[in-house]
């Protein structure tokens, strides 16, 4: 179980220990995102409308935030479409047009890392468990408000994909300006160059394709 977190004052006294935070500019991060859906955005932008996912920082009620944004990265393809497509566990290639793309961030961008296999102790040192990944997403989200409020310059937080496993990134707007304009690769779903890549994903995790 993870309890609700202190308040933002007592995280901003416990603080940031340099092996609690940890730099993720130098991988390629990935992304599953629709194209035609209510509330889509582009691969590069960061989403203002919620509450809606684990570590929104957006108060409630769902909403338009202009000033409070939230983007989500996988380190592994098979970890962006575990996370996507969750819900049903069924990898729909066309519904609302989803795209796989990948990137790498421009400029140095650290992050509080809760991951299991972070080198500190923060998710335990500040009161919480390592159950981040796992946790109810209202008590993950009164976290991120928090520890957003403690540390307004942070950039984001570094997280278990709850389906796969690898590490998953959850930016913050101050990680903006590292977004690039460019990304790495893009491609639609229904691209017939992602089916191998689709189909063992789906494979491994125990997805059906449709």
């Amino acid at each position: 179980m993870l309890p609700g977190p202190p308040s933002s004052s007592e995280l901003n006294r416990i603080g940031l220990r340099d092996d609690e935070v940890v730099s993720i500019s130098e991988f390629t991060w990935w992304r599953v995102h629709r194209t035609e859906a209510e509330h889509s955005v582009p691969w590069n932008a960061f989403r203002t409308f919620g509450p809606v996912a684990r570590f929104d920082p957006h108060p409630q009620p769902p909403a338009d935030y202009p000033d409070v944004g939230v983007w989500y990265g996988a380190s592994t393809p098979k970890a962006a479409l575990g996370e996507a497509f969750q819900a049903d566990r069924v990898i729909d290639r066309s519904f609302e047009a989803p795209h796989l793309t990948s990137l790498r961030l421009t400029q140095p961008v650290h992050v509080l890392d809760l991951a299991t296999d972070s080198r500190g102790d923060w998710a335990t040192r500040s009161g919480g468990t390592y159950a981040f990944s796992s946790a109810e997403h209202a008590v993950c989200r009164s976290w991120a408000r928090a520890i957003c409020a403690a540390f307004p310059t942070l950039a984001g937080i570094r997280y278990n994909s709850r389906f796969a496993g690898a590490a998953c990134v959850a930016l913050f707007l101050p990680s903006q300006p590292a977004m690039p304009t460019t990304p790495v690769t893009s491609r639609a779903l229904t691209d017939p160059a992602l089916a191998l890549r689709i189909a063992a994903a789906a494979d491994s995790l125990g997805y059906r394709v449709v």
